[in-house]
C-alpha cells in the first residue's frame, strides 16, 4: 500500500507491506510533482484548437517521477505484485502504471525518439510499472479495506450496457474519433460552431453529435450474456429514463460507453460533472449528473466508465452539491465517488478519451470480460495492457494505460462463479 500525502509544498509517502511499513519524504516538492504530471498528460492527449493531439511520450519524465516517488523503496518493488496506490494532489490525474520503474530500455528509446527516421511512438522495451503488477487506486486505507471485505453483489443479472446516445434534431453527426497519427501529433475532428440556443454555461449541443460506438457494449454483453444482459442505446438511453428505472440493483456489472464531463464548458462557468446521455422527456438535460448518479440505487460489483475524461478534475463545489462534505478538486471525489456512493464496489474509469484505433479499446474490454469470475479484474486488465505494450502501434501509454481500477483490483469483475461465464455470441 503506497499512500501519498501532500503537506503544503512538501510530499510524504507511507509504504506498507504485510511485514513492514515505512514513512519517507518524497524526492520532489508538490509543485514539481504537478509539473511532471502536467508534462506527461500533455504528451498523452491534449486538446488544441478543438483537436486531440498525442505526442511522443515524455519517458525521461516518467522515469524521474517514478524515482521521486519510489526510490526509497525501490528495492522492495520487484516483489510487489499488487500495488495499492492512494494518490494525492496532481497524482490523482495520472495512472501510476505508466511510470517507468527502471532504466532498462530507456536509452535505446531516447535514441529512437531523437531519430527523425524512427517511430517515436514505438515504446516497446520500457520497464513500465504496470507491466509486472496490477494496480488498485484507493481513496483511503479504510475505504480499501471496506471494499475488500464487501460480499459480492446480490444482483440477479450479469450485465447492463449503456451508451451510443441519440443525436438531437438539428445537430450534424460528428465524425468518428478515428485518428490520424503523424510523428508528434494525432488529429481528431475540428470543433464545430456553437449552436445559439444554449445558455451560457450549458455544454454546446455539438457535444451530443459524436456518440461513442456501442461495439464494446456488445462485447461485454456477449461475454457475460448467460447471466442476463441488456444493452440500451439511442433514444432509450436518456437521463430521465435511467433515473426512472427500478431494476438497477439487479445488475452486477454496469458499463457506460459515453462521453464524460468533469470540468466546465468554459473557464468562467462552474463545473458540471456528468455523463452524456440522450435527451429524454421535458425534464431532461441529456446529462446524468453527479447528484443523479449518487442517488441511483445500485448493487454492482463493477461500474465501467469507458468515457472521455471521467478521471479528470472536478470541483469541491460539485462534490458538496452531491452531499459529500469532504474532498473535491479531482474526480476521485467526482463521478467515480458518486458511483461508489450509489452502491458500486469498484469503478473502472478512464483518465483520457479512450482510443478506437488499432483495436486498443476492443483489446482492453475483451480482456476485462473474457476471464470474468476466473481471475481478478486487475490481472485481467494488466494482461490486456501488456498485449498492447508489446505491439509497436499501441505501445504508447495513450493506448493502454488510461483505465484505473478504483477499489480492489484483486477482486473479480463480477462475483460470478468460475464456469458461469457465457461464451461470445450469446
Amino acid at each position: 500500500y503506497y499512500k501519498l500525502v501532500l503537506v503544503g509544498d512538501a510530499a510524504y509517502a507511507l509504504f506498507a507491506s504485510a511485514d513492514t511499513a515505512r514513512i519517507f519524504r518524497v524526492g520532489a516538492a508538490t509543485a514539481e510533482l504537478g509539473a511532471m504530471v502536467a508534462e506527461l498528460r500533455d504528451t498523452i492527449v491534449k486538446i488544441e484548437n478543438g483537436r486531440a493531439a498525442t505526442y511522443p511520450f515524455a519517458a525521461v519524465t516518467a522515469r524521474r517521477l517514478y524515482r521521486s516517488l519510489f526510490d526509497p523503496v525501490d528495492a522492495a518493488m520487484p516483489a510487489v505484485r499488487h500495488l495499492v496506490f492512494e494518490p494525492d494532489g496532481p497524482l490523482l490525474q495520472l495512472p501510476p502504471n505508466l511510470l517507468i520503474a527502471s532504466d532498462d530500455g530507456l536509452a535505446a528509446y531516447q535514441r529512437r525518439a531523437d531519430d527523425p527516421t524512427s517511430d517515436a511512438f514505438d515504446m516497446r522495451g520500457l520497464a513500465w510499472l504496470g507491466r509486472n503488477r496490477m494496480v488498485s487506486t484507493a481513496v483511503s486505507p479504510r475505504a480499501f479495506l471496506e471494499v475488500r471485505a464487501l460480499a459480492a453483489s446480490r444482483g440477479s443479472r450479469s450485465y447492463l450496457g449503456l451508451g451510443e446516445n441519440a443525436v438531437p434534431a438539428g445537430v450534424a453527426p460528428g465524425p468518428a474519433m478515428a485518428t490520424q497519427r503523424t510523428r508528434g501529433i494525432t488529429a481528431g475532428p475540428a470543433a464545430m460552431t456553437p449552436l445559439p440556443d444554449r445558455a451560457a454555461c450549458d455544454w454546446p449541443l455539438r457535444e451530443w453529435g459524436n456518440p461513442i460506438s456501442a461495439a464494446e457494449l456488445r462485447i461485454g454483453a456477449g461475454l457475460l450474456g448467460r447471466g442476463g444482459s441488456e444493452i440500451v442505446t439511442g433514444a432509450p438511453f436518456s437521463d430521465t429514463a435511467l433515473m426512472a428505472r427500478t431494476d438497477l440493483r439487479s445488475y452486477r456489472v454496469i458499463h457506460f460507453a459515453t462521453h464524460g464531463f468533469v470540468t466546465a464548458p468554459r473557464p468562467e462557468c462552474p463545473a458540471q460533472p456528468a455523463l452524456l446521455t440522450s435527451f429524454g422527456d421535458a425534464q431532461s438535460d441529456g446529462l446524468l449528473s453527479f447528484r443523479e448518479i449518487f442517488d441511483l440505487g445500485l448493487d454492482a460489483d463493477t461500474i465501467i466508465l469507458s468515457a472521455c475524461d471521467t478521471a479528470g478534475t472536478a470541483t469541491a463545489a460539485a462534490t458538496r452539491d452531491a452531499g459529500i462534505a469532504t474532498g473535491g478538486n479531482f474526480a476521485l471525489d467526482g463521478l467515480v465517488r458518486a458511483f461508489v456512493g450509489a452502491g458500486a464496489r469498484a469503478v473502472i474509469a478512464s483518465h483520457w478519451p479512450v482510443p478506437d484505433n488499432y483495436d486498443a479499446t476492443k483489446t482492453l474490454i475483451s480482456g476485462l470480460f473474457s476471464d470474468a469470475g476466473r481471475i481478478s479484474v486487475g490481472e485481467a486488465l494488466r494482461a490486456s495492457q501488456v498485449r498492447l505494450m508489446d505491439a509497436a502501434d499501441t505501445s504508447h501509454p495513450y493506448y493502454w494505460s488510461g483505465f484505473a481500477i478504483v477499489g480492489d483490483a484483486a477482486k473479480p469483475l463480477t462475483g460470478l462463479l468460475p464456469g458461469a461465464v457465457a461464451s461470445v455470441g450469446n
